[in-house]
């Protein structure tokens, strides 16, 4: 844990338990070992008695040939007396070591062979192989096998439970993180206009010479910047609460036909405040497509892309250069809803990780009111909720460009919309009209 005084690291704690969750394989390895052992010597005790007749006969046999034969006979006597008393379907093997001569019937020899090394007689030295002289039973020849997939269960059973308990603590330590991780942006986050609020509030309760109190645009503006602080705090717990609700699995969606031009119109004339005293530039591309979804839902998400795209979309002329559009996706029932930015775009190590909860590409944002790492999550969440999704690309030219596919409404035809559509910007800074408020045209 983060800031704790705890005498392991986390990774060392880590390591830890996932010794003590191997430790069982120690006996584990152990038993495997005996029953191992167990099952060979068991084999090869009953390979020993199924077999000891033939082994007795065989010792007889090359006894007696070996004193009684010739000298100067080959192993062609020797052989042929083999084959005549334990038949064609055994396997027989004669090697004469001096010359390297080998006479072999049936099959390669096994390692549960009789091997016979001859002492004494014409045949000193000579090496017989007797196999296959008698079936052994099933129980035999599976004893070796299940000796070592009894093993091979008990390792593999201790390794899942290692394996499982490792990925239970590196999870947990993972959800340790991010709740401090999420603890210290949320405090950050609520530090700056918690500040600036009780700074300005102050300075308007102690104005005892009337400095701020007796001009109106003073006070106006003290006003303004405190429900703008105060709206700061509100958004904050309000994706909270949202992502909350999203993962819970509380919030019901409404599936009807949404305007998407109305609800773009109704968020840029929402944020316009946020335009205020910036050289944005938001242009919005009319359509008159409609949507199936829900229509705060959408609204939710286009809101989180504009305020993102301000945020982080300032190109190299020091202005955010935003661009709203809907289109069909020819061939599909399909309205691919997108907001482009000309701002540095983002690195390709990052493109999958936005989506995340509580990500933040440059940490020193906290408290700069960037967020706190929950608007494209939220927006994913809504995006699969309304059987869409969301996705990033470049923007032509440089930039980014988040693209929310959503399924078009039934009523609607999915034809590309007339050259003649409708367009409108959203103007701040230089081509702001004097009255101070965004104009819509």
């Amino acid at each position: 844990m983060k800031g704790s005084s705890m005498w392991l690291s986390r990774r060392q704690v880590r390591w830890l338990i996932v010794l003590l969750a191997l430790l069982p394989l120690l006996p584990a390895i152990v038993a495997m070992r005996l029953a191992i052992d167990n099952a060979l010597r068991d084999r090869d005790e009953a390979v020993a008695e199924e077999t000891r007749i033939y082994r007795d006969q065989l010792i007889y046999l090359i006894t007696r040939t070996s004193m009684n034969a010739n000298p100067e006979a080959d192993g062609n006597l020797l052989f042929s007396h083999l084959l005549r008393i334990f038949g064609e379907d055994t396997t027989v093997q004669l090697l004469n070591p001096k010359t390297g001569e080998v006479w072999t019937q049936g099959e390669t020899p096994t390692d549960d062979a009789i091997k016979m090394v001859i002492q004494e007689g014409v045949y000193t030295d000579w090496t017989v192989l007797l196999d296959r002289v008698v079936d052994l039973p099933d129980y035999i020849r599976e004893a070796k096998r299940n000796a070592w997939a009894r093993a091979s269960a008990w390792a593999c059973g201790v390794a899942l439970v290692a394996a499982i308990v490792w990925f239970a603590v590196h999870r947990g330590l993972q959800v340790d993180d991010l709740r401090s991780d999420l603890l210290t942006t949320v405090s950050h986050e609520m530090k700056t206009p918690l500040a600036s609020m009780r700074i300005l509030l102050e300075t308007l309760a102690d104005d005892r010479d009337g400095l701020v109190l007796i001009d109106d645009e003073k006070r106006r503006d003290y006003v303004d910047l405190t429900l703008r602080e105060n709206r700061r705090l509100t958004r904050l717990a309000e994706d909270f609460l949202t992502f909350a609700r999203l993962e819970r699995g509380d919030l019901k969606l409404q599936r009807s036909p949404c305007d998407t031009d109305g609800i773009i119109a109704s968020v840029l004339e929402e944020l316009s405040p946020a335009f205020e005293g910036s050289a944005a530039r938001v242009s919005h591309v009319h359509s008159g497509l409609r949507v199936r979804g829900d229509a705060d839902a959408l609204a939710s998400m286009i809101r989180n892309l504009v305020e993102n795209a301000l945020k982080y979309g300032i190109g190299a002329t020091g202005a955010s250069e935003i661009r709203i559009a809907t289109e069909p996706l020819p061939g599909k029932n399909v309205v691919l809803l997108s907001v482009s930015d000309r701002g540095p775009g983002i690195a390709p190590a990052h493109r999958h990780a936005v989506f995340r909860r509580f990500f933040k590409i440059d940490d020193r944002l906290s408290g700069s009111g960037s967020g706190v790492g929950l608007g494209l999550a939220i927006c994913r969440q809504f995006a699969r909720r309304m059987k869409g999704r969301i996705y990033w690309e470049a923007n032509p030219g440089g930039g980014s460009r988040f693209v929310v596919r959503l399924p078009i409404a039934k009523e609607v035809s999915a034809e590309p919309p007339s050259l003649q559509s409708e367009s409108s910007a959203v103007e701040t800074g230089e081509n702001r009209p004097s009255h101070g408020k965004p104009a819509l045209t």
